[in-house]
């Protein structure tokens, strides 16, 4: 690809066989999406200035937040509104192809992945769940507990400091074992209610908006049958069976990138 030509760029694949058009229009802001039959599988695509996304410039533009928000928003604005019809395997932010036909070689090249993952979706769709853990606050809950359980007879001052680093240092080895436990247990438990799981890498501090620290993200599967039992579930998490600072947050639906197989490297999940 050179500067001044066009290129296809690839929102999604779908169950061909649906007559589905498409309202969205495409990331440069000025072009329509369309739906191409692959076989058996559909792709929706539009054109694109190849120089809006390759050489040096379009790197720089890549990493320029007032640039890239507005392409992010309308790339998802395309599968949102074909995940609302039907499944979809959504592909990255910028995939490119030469053309329309070197677009169908590689679906059809990946056409058993491709089968296998709409096979393993079915009518599911993908669920966020976020632990946002207040670590200080259980922290000082699980240190108070065990000063309870373990007053000692230590009256001054060095003793007492002492004895309290050795209880802290305790508690927090003991609160990270106890979480560790806690998030198996509540991944093996959402996980009766969907039909796929993963763990997603954990956002960096900050990424919650709040004071609170982020333990655990992961992608649920799950059908319409089953929302309301996983979000009864998600509930009993954090009521009765709650961990001390423990919150779990639950989003969706979102378009199954955590489960999409990697076209790119061979059609493996």
């Amino acid at each position: 690809m050179s500067n001044g030509e066009t290129a296809y760029y690839l929102y999604c694949l779908t169950p061909g066989g649906r007559d589905i058009r498409v309202s969205a229009i495409g990331v440069d802001g000025r072009r329509p999406v369309w739906v191409h039959a692959c076989g058996e599988i559909a792709a929706a695509l539009s054109e694109v200035d190849v120089a809006e996304f390759c050489g040096e410039s379009a790197e720089a533009r890549l990493r320029d937040l007032a640039w890239l928000g507005p392409l992010v928003g309308r790339h998802e604005a395309v599968i949102e509104e074909l995940m609302s019809r039907a499944p979809v395997l959504p592909a990255r932010l910028a995939t490119l192809f030469t053309s329309v036909d070197s677009l169908q070689q590689s679906v059809l090249a990946h056409r058993e992945a491709v089968a296998g993952f709409f096979a393993q979706l079915g009518d599911q769709q993908e669920w966020a769940v976020q632990g946002l853990l207040d670590r200080a606050g259980a922290l000082r809950g699980l240190v108070a507990s065990v000063q309870a359980a373990e007053a000692t007879a230590a009256t001054s001052p060095g003793a007492r400091y002492f004895e309290e680093k050795r209880i802290q240092t305790r508690c927090e080895r003991d609160l990270n074992l106890r979480l560790k436990e806690y998030c198996r247990r509540a991944a093996a438990v959402l996980g009766t209610e969907s039909g796929g799981f993963r763990e997603r890498r954990v956002p960096g501090a900050g990424a919650a908006g709040s004071d609170a620290e982020v333990v655990l993200n992961w992608a649920f599967l799950v059908s319409p049958a089953a929302l309301m039992d996983f979000r009864r579930r998600l509930d009993q998490f954090n009521g009765a069976d709650g961990f001390p600072g423990l919150t779990l947050t639950v989003t969706g639906p979102w378009p199954p990138y955590s489960f999409a197989p990697d076209l790119s490297a061979g059609g493996k999940p």
